[in-house]
Order: structure tokens, then sequence, then C-alpha cells
């Protein structure tokens, strides 16, 4: 582990671009940007909304009451994507200043999770929903892709691997977690071998596309990085256990870094792969 970020309020959510680290806070206006390097507080962003009036004049001011439950960015497009847990919407930020570029709903359900598709769209999941949701940039319908799997009654979180497929993260009936890999609607989903918890998936680039870091909680709390199929794993591949809940978190190519949310605070750890050779 490198470090550890003090934080004044239990973090909701994180998300990297570039150099930098975002870091935003329950039921805050506010994201921290933290230098990726010396992981020093470089400025503080407050999330502002456009409005217009029936004049047509531009008005700037804060953001209606939110809750940031997760966040994704887009290098691309250089901006970032938060999931507004009240409002039910997903807002595109101008990542220098926090400015709202746009907004959209995603039809009253419980927003959980957003990360990006391989094309840069946007990936967007809901916790009482099995409809895995795929918006433009601007926020414009591509399609759903509905994730049935017996038992599962919504969707937390999941990325898009290379090759199309999908790791999810669902909830159960009884409250449990699954993870499992969704290839296309003539197959069921594969479930993946857990050993706790699921909460959350960060997709790992670099590889071959098919890789990613899998938190779980519970007796064997931890993050660890999985291959999809396991079965063609070539590599002893690095495991996190200095982590009692972790929760989100986003994975550095560039640093080789890995920031995760445990017990509300941000801990930073940097990770070294060892390949095995045939």
């Amino acid at each position: 582990m490198v470090t550890t970020l003090a934080e004044e309020q239990p973090v909701s959510a994180l998300t990297t671009l570039g150099d930098e680290l975002y870091v935003a806070r329950c039921a805050s206006h506010d994201i921290d940007v933290y230098d990726i390097q010396s992981l020093s507080l470089r400025r503080r962003l407050t999330i502002t909304s456009v409005k217009r009036t029936l004049l047509s004049v531009v008005s700037f001011g804060l953001a209606s009451e939110f809750n940031i439950v997760d966040m994704t960015s887009c290098r691309p497009h250089h901006c970032l994507y938060a999931a507004d847990g009240c409002g039910g919407v997903v807002r595109r930020l101008d990542c220098r200043n926090a400015m709202q570029v746009t907004q959209w709903s995603v039809g009253g359900t419980s927003l959980a999770g957003l990360s990006m598709t391989t094309t840069f769209n946007v990936l967007v999941f809901c916790c009482d929903s099995l409809s895995l949701r795929i918006y433009t940039p601007l926020g414009c319908p591509v399609c759903e892709v509905n994730v049935q799997l017996p038992g599962m009654v919504g969707l937390t979180h999941g990325v898009q691997l290379d090759c199309g497929s999908f790791v999810v993260i669902g909830v159960t009936d009884s409250g449990n977690s699954q993870a499992c890999v969704y290839r296309n609607s003539t197959d069921l989903p594969e479930l993946i071998e857990l050993s706790g918890c699921p909460t959350y998936v960060a997709l790992v680039g670099g590889l071959d596309g098919s890789h990613v870091w899998l938190a779980e909680r519970g007796a064997s709390a931890g993050v660890r990085m999985i291959q999809v199929p396991a079965s063609q794993c070539c590599a002893k591949l690095p495991t996190v256990d200095e982590v009692e809940e972790p929760d989100k978190m986003c994975w550095d190519e560039n640093e080789q870094r890995l920031y995760i949310v445990d017990h509300g605070r941000v801990k930073v750890f940097r990770v070294q792969m060892k390949y095995d050779t045939f």
C-alpha cells in the first residue's frame, strides 16, 4: 500500500483521468482533485448546473440536492460522468470546472453504478433492474441488455470486456450479490467463483482485455485480479488483502495503481504483475 488519503467525509465515488484522481463524497457538491504522482490536493471543484430561462438567458448555480453514488471518466471527451442517486439522473461534467454539460434520467429506477463501453458510450446499472443500459455521451439511449439469471433482481455494477462480453455484479432477491459473465442473449450468464460478496469491478487494460479487478466483502474481504475465462490464466494474478470493506475502486493503467474506497477512505496500492513462462 502506498498511502491512505485523509478525507473529511466518507467517499462515495472516485475515478481517474489523465494525471488526476477525482474523489466525491456523500451528499456533497464538491469533487476533490488530486495529483496522481504526489497525491496532493490540486483543487476542489463544485458541481454546477446550467439552466435556461424563458428568455434564453443562461444562469449558473448549484445543482439540486443530489448524492453521487458512482463516477466514471472518458478520456476522448475529457469529461466525468456522475450517477445521482437522489435525482435518478446521470450528469456529464466538464473535468476542468465540474460544470454540468448535460444530464439524463434513467426512468425512475435506482442508480447504482457507471462505467464506459469499449466505444466510449456510458454503461448504467440500476439495483432494481436487470437491464444493462447503454447511452451515448450526450445521453441518447443506444440499447438495453437484459441479464437474466435465476434469483437476480438488479444490477449494481459491471464493465465491458474488449471481446464485447460484460462482467456484471447483481443483487439477488435474498439481498446477496453475485458476479457473472454475460456474453449474448442465447446463453445463460456464467457465474464467477467467489471468495466473498462482490461489490465492484474494474477493467484492466494493457493485457489482453479479459482481466478485471473484483472487490469482495465478507470473511475473505479483498480485491483480486481475475481473468475471464479463468481457465486461460497464465499469470500469478495479484490480490489485495489490506482492505476490510472494499466498495468503489478505479485502476490507473499508466501508474499501475489501484485506488480502493475502504470504510469510506481511499487507499492507494501499487501493483506488480509476475508472469509465468512456459
